[in-house]
């Protein structure tokens, strides 16, 4: 069960926050490297920003969200500490980091075999989340930043800050609009209402930078095509596999490939109700279901 930590505790577990332990930073925050010796484990501290707009709303968010949720594809977390203006987070330390320092980075060229894997474990973790733990929760904010990768590259999905415990008599929920840029469903978008399908459609683009080893964007490109819609173009024109990462060196299963490439594009097309459930995608990557036939006037 996770447990409340002292200030001092996770100072000393973290040597004071040294630079030296610090892991990276996102929009909310800093995480570090820790050791926790009445676990005897390493672990990542995660440092909220106490500047930045609804810290504690999101602090308080995510201890309340993730404590209740046990899947062994979402990051395991430890414990919370609330002290001297300091909102922390302590969860399971990742060896292998996020899955877009590996797609993106400098870092060795994942495997097939494991990059199938990996789209495989988000997809179970979305399955998890939507139908299976006890209340539904909507991430809002799936994106290969936020898949984490254990010693032997076993998925791990993380960061609940932002999302959203769901009603059970609604079927989307009104929210304001949060996320990153480039994994966010149009309708979202435009109307702010957070579903399973939004969180599908993330899915589907984190399955095609998988899939083609290229972000969904690229920052300071104003006239990059995104990568939803250079993918889509390559399968209208009867050549989905130009789209492969050649990073693979064509060293992949053609029948997962075209499976993945496939789901990415259903679970991003612009009707929400045409996307699929995590179930379906599971079938599907399974290869215990038949890939859908997407139309070209589908993306309509």
């Amino acid at each position: 069960m996770p447990r409340r930590y002292c200030y001092n505790e996770l100072i000393a577990a973290t040597n004071g926050f040294a630079d030296d332990r610090r892991l990276g930073e996102g929009g909310y925050g800093q995480v570090y490297k820790g050791f926790l010796t009445d676990l005897g484990r390493v672990v990542a501290v995660k440092r909220i920003f106490s500047d930045v707009e609804d810290s504690e709303e999101i602090f308080t968010n995510e201890v309340k969200i993730i404590s209740c949720l046990i899947h062994r594809n979402l990051v395991q977390f430890i414990g919370w500490c609330q002290e001297q203006g300091e909102l922390l987070l302590v969860f399971e330390y990742m060896t292998n980091g996020s899955l877009d320092t590996h797609l993106f980075g400098s870092r060795r060229t994942l495997t097939w075999d494991v990059r199938y894997k990996i789209a495989l474990g988000v997809a179970r973790a979305l399955q998890y989340l939507h139908e299976d733990a006890e209340q539904c929760v909507l991430h809002r904010d799936i994106k290969s930043g936020n898949v984490l990768l254990d010693t032997a590259f076993n998925t791990k999905v993380s960061d609940f800050g932002m999302a959203k415990l769901v009603d059970p008599r609604l079927r989307t929920q009104k929210t304001r609009v949060v996320g990153t840029y480039g994994y966010l469903a149009p309708e979202y978008v435009k109307e702010g209402r957070a579903s399973k399908e939004s969180d599908m459609y993330g899915f589907g683009v984190v399955a095609l930078e998988i899939a083609c080893g290229r972000r969904t964007y690229k920052d300071g490109e104003y006239n990059h095509v995104p990568l939803t819609n250079w993918v889509w173009k390559q399968y209208v024109d009867g050549n989905v596999l130009n789209a492969v990462d050649e990073g693979l060196k064509r060293d992949y299963d053609v029948n997962e490939m075209k499976c993945l490439l496939t789901v990415g594009l259903w679970c991003t097309l612009q009707d929400h109700k045409k996307r699929p459930k995590a179930e379906q995608v599971i079938n599907v990557l399974k290869q215990e279901a038949s890939l859908p036939n997407l139309f070209t006037d589908m993306r309509a």
